[in-house]
């Protein structure tokens, strides 16, 4: 076989690509050596050439002894292959990309396995990523959507798998593109799962594919105003769906448990739906009342769990519930959800007895949690930042996945619980004391099971509750500090004594610095457990004062817990490490005493010294010497947070800028040995490097930034890539952005500015996340008042990128957000106003008019009206949003310095130079309104 470009494949080169899939995935013993002798390969453009032609095999091509089957080594060469599409297109151009394609459609449209099948929708769906929809037909290939859905949906078997996993991609991947047709993909997908002549597997593989579209879309930004053209598909298509669910609900889902599980799941994600369901007519209610509720109180209550799936099946009834009394409380007992309640509150005594009787540990529970209680035991993940990016195979059974089974039964019930006595306290509490006063008397496990009810109903029955309180406290601190106690019920009395904080503090006694001498009493505890809940305790204890305002209650126990985190310090490590450095950081943020919080960061700096000793021996071992089975000891992470920490009260250039050193130094080695295996690693160390930069005093990090010439912003700029995982591009730019904001353009190597600029450009547009985009837009902004003399074409490209993304209708956390940009716009146009014209300066004001009136609104708003007095043609053309910005201030703007002011002078120059369009726009509000504005501004219209 030829290819273009001259390339002939040979059985050697075949040979060779085998091998390194043996080495690389289907022999388990796979060493780091074979790993980067496959990443070397990659840059050989024959590479993707053989990947092509061994997936589209059908038998291996070559007489070797596999030490497999065929079918795993064909996986793993589409696997690669679709790993290595971008890098391919650049290589060897398109045709290259055609020849994958041809290959991968045929095989997609004869599959002889549901693996591969799998495989070859993903490979489909990545080259329609790099391409577009249209490139299929252009390139002779067909009409992919045609494809899927004319000839492969219901062909049967096999081939329907192939059409449904490539139809969940394109929606996962290309939301924007599928766009109005999920709704037709929905439908259709429907009708196969309940065309009974189709096999089980694939209409139970059809309903997870309808499942997992409107799971993912719960990661979508939604605005009510202004939906995207996928999720008004979405929504046009839940009434099917849900009507789907309702359907398989009553048939009890051919008696399969998998099906029923997913079902619970499924009715948990749909209740977001509800609203755009109007009108319901009152038979689709009964149905609708009766599945979703009354059948789902009929499970959760049921007795008899014998297998893992039938726990799993109760978890997942017992969310149902959960979920829908939350959204019920989420729509303020408004439309739909309301007839969803009723069966809740008819059958609360049921309810209360069951969920009551999953509390008490499990003799399982009990085990596992023993076999890892050893604070000598190390837990090197507890501390990583986990990226859950992971797409669903809908031909098997998730019920038991780890992604689903983080939930117990235990934990479920509670939830519930708590919820029950948020929906209806008064109708709980007597159901739920009832079942407290039974177990506390009896055996350890039971006595810890009433304990974590008295906590679960802390929150919703705080009134009824109140009564018993001081008697309950005074039980569970004497629990805390027995020495003979169970740790299981040590542990869980001081979670439920951080549960009623709030009222301890609103007491006038000495309750609060009884509880906290309780919770430090358990600090230096033999069992994790035992640790991590005093740990976190106190931790809940200052955060609570703080949200209370009654931080003056806990400054007298401040020197004892210092002492008391200096001595837990050498013995911590792991998560409950990283929780006494949040502890150690509460305490200096409250202390007055320098010389004690000095005292606190010199253990801290002391520490370091074995930590780092922890670090460079694992990273040396691992990384190095490819020592098998190490873990990087990332504890000096945690130290380091906490020095970080302190560094903000007090801060000390000689300690942040000799920790900057270390990190550059370990950055560039991870970079130079491309380490990508261990994420976390590389954002611990980019965070730990952008706070640093954060806390050391401009003067001195501009300073380092000249000495070392730029270094770590060239790191972190080589981190701003594509080919990076997302988390760390974004790391990358929040570690960019501190360096600029804080040491100024000496932070930055004159060679870097321009390309980074492009790099933004296009990231800030396809970047998902809300919170990405944000970091995004801060450098831009920052890079537009720096550079916008020296880069000028660029700047203005990534300023227009930046506005572009702004929304004025969005909600609830999506606007902070967008509020959050907007702000940072109106900062960078003050510094160049010329830039209005481009910045959808009404989209600005509407955002910034939503906003809570605070001390960021009011700097925005001095920004903008800056800007508009240096630009008066905008600022006419925008009167009208900007008299609402007026409004929305009231009569607060007089409680942030200047805003008044500048409102005032805003108001002066429309009275002056556009009086009539001025004495229009206040004609138009509600005199009373009318009335405060001119009073408040001294307006003569």
């Amino acid at each position: 076989m030829s290819f273009a470009g001259g390339y002939s494949i040979t059985s050697g080169d075949v040979v060779k690509v085998l091998h390194l899939l043996r080495d690389n995935g289907v022999n388990v013993h796979n060493s780091k050596k074979a790993y980067e002798e496959l990443q070397r390969y990659q840059s050989d453009s024959t590479f993707f050439v053989l990947l092509s032609y061994l997936f589209g095999a059908e038998t291996c091509p070559v007489d070797i002894d596999l030490g497999g089957n065929w079918v795993q080594y064909r996986r793993l060469a589409g696997i690669t292959l679709k790993n290595n599409l971008e890098r391919c297109k650049l290589a060897l151009g398109e045709a290259a990309i055609r020849e994958a394609a041809g290959c991968s459609l045929a095989v997609l449209v004869n599959p002889t396995d549901v693996r591969i099948a799998r495989v070859a929708a993903q490979i489909v769906v990545k080259i329609t990523v790099l391409t577009s929809f249209s490139w299929w037909e252009e390139c002779g290939l067909g009409n992919l959507p045609n494809t899927l859905l004319n000839d492969l949906l219901m062909a049967g078997e096999v081939k329907t798998f192939s059409a449904l996993y490539t139809l969940q991609y394109l929606v996962e991947d290309l939301p924007e593109e599928v766009g109005l047709a999920s709704k037709d993909i929905i439908e259709r997908v429907a009708v196969l799962v309940l065309d009974p002549n189709a096999q089980w597997g694939v209409r139970k593989a059809a309903f997870r594919m309808c499942s997992n579209m409107y799971e993912q879309a719960q990661s979508l930004d939604w605005n009510v105003e202004s939906l995207s053209p996928l999720q008004i598909g979405l929504t046009s298509g839940s009434r099917t769906f849900t009507n789907l669910c309702c359907l398989l609900s009553e048939q009890n889902c051919g008696g399969d448990v998998e099906l029923k599980i997913q079902v619970f799941r499924s009715c948990g994600v749909m209740l977001d739906y509800l609203e755009y369901f109007t009108p319901m007519p009152e038979s689709d209610m009964a149905r609708f009342i009766k599945c979703w509720s009354r059948d789902t109180i009929c499970t959760s209550v049921s007795a008899g769990i014998v297998t893992e799936h039938d726990v799993q099946l109760k978890i997942s009834a017992i969310d149902l519930l959960t979920l829908t009394m939350e959204m019920y409380d989420k729509m303020g007992g408004e439309g739909y959800i309301c007839a969803l309640i009723q069966p809740l509150i008819e059958s609360l005594p049921s309810l209360v007895s069951a969920l009551v009787t999953y509390v008490p540990m499990t003799r399982e529970d009990v085990e596992n949690i023993l076999s890892e209680d050893d604070c000598s035991m190390r837990d090197p993940a507890a501390v990583d930042f986990h990226l859950n990016e992971q797409k669903y195979d809908i031909s098997e059974d998730s019920a038991l996945d780890d992604n689903h089974g983080t939930a117990t039964l235990r934990s479920t019930a509670l939830r519930c619980i708590d919820a029950l006595c948020v929906l209806s306290s008064k109708q709980t509490f007597p159901h739920l004391i009832e079942k407290v006063k039974a177990l506390w008397d009896g055996e350890w496990q039971y006595k810890e099971a009433a304990i974590v009810l008295v906590g679960a109903m802390a929150n919703g029955c705080y009134d009824e509750i109140g009564d018993t309180l001081p008697a309950v406290v005074e039980q569970l601190i004497s629990a805390v500090l027995s020495p003979s106690e169970n740790i299981f019920v040590v542990s869980m009395s001081l979670w439920s004594l951080s549960r009623v904080l709030e009222w301890t503090y609103a007491q006038d006694d000495s309750t609060i610095s009884k509880i906290i001498n309780a919770f430090a009493s358990r600090l230096q505890s033999r069992s994790k457990r035992v640790r991590h809940a005093a740990v976190t305790a106190i931790n809940t204890a200052f955060m609570t004062a703080h949200t209370m305002g009654t931080t003056e209650k806990v400054t007298g126990d401040l020197p004892s817990l210092i002492e008391m985190v200096i001595s837990c310090l050498p013995f911590y490590n792991d998560g409950n490490l990283f929780i006494l450095c949040d502890l150690a950081m509460h305490l200096a943020a409250l202390s007055e005493d320098q010389n004690t919080v000095a005292l606190l960061s010199a253990a801290f700096r002391a520490n370091r010294i074995e930590r780092t000793k922890g670090f460079e021996t694992t990273y040396v071992a691992y990384y190095i010497n490819e020592t098998p089975n190490v873990f990087v000891d990332k504890d000096v992470f945690s130290v380091d947070r906490a020095i970080i920490g302190m560094l903000t009260r007090f801060p000390d250039p000689a300690v942040s800028l000799e920790l900057l050193d270390a990190w550059s130094v370990v950055l560039r080695d991870i970079i130079e040995r491309n380490i990508r295996d261990d994420i976390s690693l590389l954002l611990n160390v980019l965070f730990i490097a952008a706070n640093c930069a954060n806390v050391t005093p401009s003067s001195s990090l501009a300073g380092w930034c000249s000495r070392t010439q730029g270094c770590i912003a060239v790191l972190a700029f080589q981190l701003f890539n594509p080919s990076e995982e997302l988390a760390v591009q974004v790391a990358a730019v929040t570690l960019l952005h501190r360096l600029l904001k804080n040491a100024g353009t000496c932070a930055f190597p004159q060679g870097i500015v321009e390309e980074l600029l492009g790099k933004l450009t296009s990231s800030v547009i396809t970047a998902g996340d809300l919170q990405n985009k944000l970091e995004f837009v801060y450098l831009i902004m920052l890079m537009v008042k720096s550079y916008s003399h020296e880069s000028p074409n660029g700047v203005f490209c990534a300023f227009k990128a930046a506005v572009d993304v702004l929304r004025s209708d969005a909600f609830s956390e999506s606007q902070l957000l967008f509020s959050q940009m907007a702000f940072a716009v109106c900062s960078a146009l003050e510094a160049v106003p010329g830039l209005v014209v481009h910045a959808r300066p009404d989209v600005i004001t509407r955002i910034i008019t939503e906003c809570e009136n605070a001390y960021d609104k009011s700097v925005a708003t001095i920004h903008l009206v800056n800007v508009l007095l240096a630009v008066e043609d905008v600022a006419r053309d925008i009167l009208p949003d900007v008299m609402r910005l007026v409004y929305s201030w009231r009569q607060s703007a007089c409680n942030f310095p200047g805003t008044h002011e500048s409102i005032k002078l805003l108001l002066s120059f429309y009275s002056n130079k556009h009086s009539s369009l001025l004495r229009e726009q206040l004609g138009l509000v509600d005199s009373n309104i009318r009335e405060m504005v001119i009073s408040s501004y001294g307006l003569i219209c």
